[in-house]
């Protein structure tokens, strides 16, 4: 049996519809994929971007660390300016004792223990003036441990 034109003509009028419909779905769900793809490739970026920026802020970490430790090194005071301070204050009592004619005598141990604090009140006057003033308690005083765990809690 041959269909009439008629009932051709629907039928494909009918298939073209389908198509149509197939088509426009298929282009939908396209869509929908490519803006998925889209979000994903971002947070993709987003999520390297945070691991770059924990990364810095681990080595400004270790460097503001390691600058507080050189800073407390230089704080202390070092054994040759100790010296120094020691050899130089000698020798101004030396200088003192010469020029009011006394001989070098044995000084009395408390005399010595008087020496020995002028020095170290020099020193210590000294090394105070070369310090800067501290600054409140800050994050680089914290453990690097403290650290880390609040750095994890800025991003979250």
């Amino acid at each position: 049996m041959t269909d009439s034109p008629k009932d051709e003509l629907e039928k494909l009028q009918k298939l073209k519809a389908e198509l149509k419909s197939k088509l426009e779905a298929i282009e939908k769900d396209r869509n929908t994929l490519e803006e998925g793809i889209q979000i994903l490739r971002e947070k993709a970026v987003i999520r390297e971007l945070e691991k770059k920026v924990r990364e810095e802020q681990d080595v400004v970490a270790r460097l503001s660390f390691e600058k507080n430790e050189l800073e407390e090194k230089l704080k202390q005071p070092s054994e040759s300016s100790i010296t120094k301070a020691v050899e130089k204050t000698e020798a101004e009592l030396e200088d003192k004792k010469d020029k009011s004619g006394t001989e070098a005598k044995e000084q009395p141990e408390t005399e010595k223990e008087e020496q020995i604090r002028a020095i170290w009140k020099k020193y210590e006057e000294t090394s105070e003036s070369d310090k800067e003033p501290e600054e409140e308690t800050s994050e680089s005083d914290e453990e690097p441990e403290e650290q880390e765990s609040k750095k994890k809690l800025r991003f979250f």
